[in-house]
């Protein structure tokens, strides 16, 4: 076990850390904290000395997996070399950030081209909202100041991006939000908003994109901000037809498409960026996460040419730590990695055969009511009854999050959902281990008569 100055560093971080998104405690047992020690691959280990295969590769970031002595050593060489740049001089820019800023245009779909950084997701998110409603004012449009995105997305925990995600139990400490932003349905097929099936509903979760945009006046609308695929609640890959439908109204409108890939970029849906599933390109694009598999802390914002172009005066924004040149070249190698290992495509095989293992659970576990994903983004939801879709009762989650974990496996558990994203690294072997945790967990609690069997 490791110990600092004769003491458990669950004591220390007992007394002394407050976590994000966590209890701050001061008593309680050094037990209750769990401190990671060592990554490698897609498995991590506990300051006991116990290991997990880990399901949710960190915080979805993880994708070339961990212990990647490449991107230490060339972080490493760049720090010694230029860690920051004087600010007084006239445009400074670095080696790394040019050549990542080159990169990303060479891999990014279409016209996107001019690439600003940021130091992670919510800020980049923020920053493509303001290079949008600059844009407008630019074009001659300045009543463009309105935001629609869907209910039930997670778009970062700033101010505004919390006004992105709509009233939850996660904002109302924080109200009132920034006012301007209105919300359509995700897309979620198996508890539609609309209570429709598909094909017969004719995508409209799509459709009524178009009906809000004219409620609040085309006029006033600056962007749309979506995900390729929603991470946060509900994991739905949506059908063919919607992102090409979304692209459409945004065009018939004149509304900017903020594609929010903060997530699914480099490789999680089994394509380099989630909305080349649809073949469909945006006006900006966001990225964080997987830029450098969160080896160092870096977001980018990718414009189109046609959007950069009306910036020739400048775009009057500053992150202070975005895009240091050490995050830029482990951003440079991480890229290479992924490119080299094909791990876009190990999305797609290994996703497939994990989805289709997970499926097969449901002949044994009447609690599991649905399984759905795209790539490495899987989505087990248990319910109550499978022929009503009754959602289990609340007190369930944390006992199934602990036995899911006490079993060997990290994943993000919700209820009643169980979400698997690990590292693109993933292989055959550890899809089956995964499962076989995720059997074994529902089998204990059957018998213990906390699930349905």
């Amino acid at each position: 076990m490791v110990s600092t100055k004769g003491k458990d560093i669950r004591e220390l971080a007992l007394k002394y850390y407050g976590i994000h998104s966590s209890e701050w405690k001061t008593e309680g047992e050094p037990g209750d904290y769990q401190v990671w020690v060592e990554g490698k691959g897609c498995r991590v280990t506990d300051s006991t000395g116990k290991t997990y295969i880990d399901g949710f590769a960190g915080l979805m970031y993880k994708n070339i997996g961990y212990g990647r002595k490449e991107i230490a050593d060339v972080a490493y060489e760049q720090m010694k070399k230029l860690t920051s740049v004087p600010t007084s001089s006239p445009a400074p820019a670095t080696e790394s950030q040019v050549l990542l800023a080159e990169k990303l245009a060479q891999i990014t779909p279409g016209s996107l081209s001019k690439t600003t950084y940021t130091s992670g997701g919510s800020e980049s998110v923020e920053t493509a909202v303001k290079i949008a409603k600059a844009y407008h004012k630019l074009n001659g449009q300045p009543g463009r100041y309105k935001l629609i995105s869907r209910r039930g997305t997670y778009h970062g925990y700033t101010h505004l991006t919390m006004a992105l995600m709509a009233q939850s139990p996660f904002t109302a400490a924080y109200e009132p939000l920034v006012y301007g932003v209105k919300q359509v349905s995700n897309v979620k097929c198996y508890r539609c908003d609309f209570n429709l099936t598909y094909p017969e509903c004719k995508l409209e979760c799509a459709r009524e994109l178009e009906r809000m945009i004219l409620a609040e006046g085309a006029e006033t609308v600056a962007a749309v901000v979506m995900d390729p695929v929603s991470h946060s609640d509900i994991v739905t890959p949506p059908k063919p037809e919607y992102w090409p439908m979304i692209r459409s109204i945004c065009d018939k409108y004149g509304v900017l498409l903020i594609d929010d890939e903060v997530v699914t970029a480099f490789g999680r849906t089994g394509k380099m960026f989630g909305t080349e599933n649809w073949d469909v390109v945006p006006d900006i694009m966001v990225t964080a996460k997987g830029i450098t598999s969160g080896y160092l802390p870096l977001g980018a914002v990718t414009v189109k040419e046609e959007v950069a172009e009306k910036f020739g005066a400048g775009f009057m924004h500053i992150i202070t730590f975005g895009g240091l040149p050490a995050p830029c070249a482990a951003a440079l190698k991480n890229i290479e990695i992924i490119e080299r290992e094909k791990l876009p495509e190990n999305a797609a095989s290994v996703g497939a055969y994990l989805l289709e293992q997970l499926k097969a659970l449901m002949k044994r576990h009447v609690c599991i009511g649905d399984v759905r994903g795209i790539g490495l983004m899987t989505q087990t939801e248990l319910v109550a009854n499978r022929e009503t879709k009754e959602p289990l009762p609340r007190e369930v989650t944390p006992q199934l999050r602990k036995r899911v974990q006490d079993n060997g496996l990290i994943a993000r558990i919700r209820s009643g959902m169980i979400s698997i994203f690990p590292p693109l690294t993933f292989t055959r072997a550890e899809a089956d281990e995964a499962v076989g945790i995720v059997d074994k967990t529902l089998t204990e609690m059957e018998k213990d008569g906390k699930l349905p069997s």
